[in-house]
């Protein structure tokens, strides 16, 4: 039964990445210029917190997910303070 759990756990965490994920490019698309200056930077912060999210995950170490979550909404700020 807990294994049950942990998986249920699991799928619901990458669906929440999964989500964010899609929320964060279609905000992108509607409110970024095509070819801005941070826009290149902010793909690549975007990509680097999937893979890590997904490097956490298939770990088994889900309680890193807050943390990455946390480290990535302060590079995007930080990022959007440097315009």
């Amino acid at each position: 039964m807990t294994r049950m759990k942990s998986h249920i756990s699991i799928l619901a965490i990458l669906t929440a990445v999964a989500i964010i994920g899609l929320v964060t490019i279609n905000i992108q698309h509607v409110s970024a210029p095509r070819e801005c200056p941070g826009c290149t930077v902010f793909k690549k912060l975007t990509h680097e917190f999937e893979n890590n999210v997904i490097d956490t995950a298939k770990s088994g170490d889900l309680g890193l997910i807050p943390s990455l979550l946390e480290q990535y909404n302060n590079d995007v700020r930080a990022l959007e303070f440097s315009r």
